[in-house]
């Protein structure tokens, strides 16, 4: 028998169907398109035979495989694998997983506990996922809601977006310098490409368009302040070092309509309504927590050197700190991304 790897993919996905639903080719339904109060409980295996309604397209020792189950592997295999679909490979590989499912549901390997256990689990997810699923579909949104969630999301937005670029370096002295060096009309560009060790320094330091929510904090705050086309009157620090910013333009961010975000609104309140709904369980159940307390571990104050006692010239003075060791320059910080990519919407 030859079966293309396609097709061998495709119905392996499908496998946990045929496996745990086993008389699914004698009901020939898609499980998809049906609704379960309307699927007729499944018949013996021994009595199995294709729906009326259904055309069999091959049995395999009584068992039928019907013309919708062929086609949906069908559909499988041409939206993974697109080209050409050889029907009768497709069925084959249709033919191999019933056969196996026969040999495993001989095997006896039903009536192992660690198989039990996963079946369990599985059906437990399944009912929940479903469960989850019509209950947020329950939750209804009232235009005030609506309204309140855009006003909320659309107030958190940044106002405005800004292109700019910067040099950065380890030290404050050393920007000091470069800044010194860009007032007496030195070109940002090429100090950036000669002295900046952030990834952006090669391109002149350029940080195209973004959002100051992209930045780290101290950066953002200084870039809001600037006027378009200046150069930060002292240099900015950050974990990552000092910087120097040109704020080369400033643009108005173009927020969306509230039917733009709706869908997104509605599931953020779908998640809200869920936890309170959930809270409000738990509010009601009668649940009791067995583990044992654990109290914070004491931390005792470390007890500090009688004055007389310290030893001032044995300490690196501040001024010979080194906290640039931890080469924040082979960080990619949060200024360096590509903004417009990352923008909110």
């Amino acid at each position: 028998m030859h079966l293309k790897l396609s097709t061998l993919i495709a119905t392996g996905l499908l496998g946990l169907q045929f496996i745990t639903v086993p008389a699914a080719f004698a009901e020939g339904v898609k499980p998809a398109d049906t609704k379960p109060a309307e699927t007729a409980a499944a018949p013996a295996a021994s009595d199995t035979k294709a729906a009326p309604a259904e055309t069999a397209v091959a049995m395999v020792n009584g068992i039928a495989i019907t013309r919708t189950q062929l086609d949906s592997i069908m559909e499988m295999v041409k939206r993974s694998a697109p080209g050409e679909v050889d029907e009768k490979s497709v069925l084959d590989d249709l033919i191999a997983t019933e056969l196996a499912r026969q040999e495993a549901q001989k095997s006896g390997l039903a009536e192992r506990q660690d198989i039990k256990d996963k079946l369990k689990d599985f059906s437990d997810k399944l009912v929940l996922n479903a469960w989850m699923q019509d209950t947020a579909a329950s939750f209804k949104f009232t235009d005030e809601e609506l309204k309140a969630a855009y006003d909320k999301r659309v107030g958190d937005t940044p106002k405005f977006e800004y292109k700019a670029r910067h040099i950065l370096v380890k030290t404050k002295e050393e920007a000091d310098a470069l800044l010194k060096e860009l007032n007496g009309g030195a070109d940002f560009a090429k100090v950036a490409e000669k002295a900046s060790t952030g990834p952006s320094g090669p391109m002149g330091g350029d940080l195209g368009w973004f959002s100051p929510d992209s930045m780290v904090p101290p950066f953002a705050e200084a870039v809001s302040k600037m006027e378009a086309n200046t150069i930060s009157k002292e240099p900015v620090q950050t974990q990552f070092g000092w910087h120097i910013i040109k704020l080369e333009e400033k643009r108005d961010v173009k927020l969306p309509d509230l039917e733009q975000i709706k869908p997104q609104l509605q599931r953020l309140l779908e998640q809200e309504k869920m936890i309170a709904h959930m809270r409000s369980l738990r509010d009601k159940a009668d649940v009791k927590v067995l583990l044992p307390e654990t109290k914070p571990a004491e931390t005792k104050p470390a007890e500090a050197a009688p004055a007389a006692e310290a030893k001032p010239a044995e300490a690196a003075p501040a001024a010979e700190a080194k906290p640039a060791e931890t080469k924040p320059a082979e960080a990619a910080p949060a200024a360096e991304t590509k903004p417009a990519e990352e923008k909110k919407q």
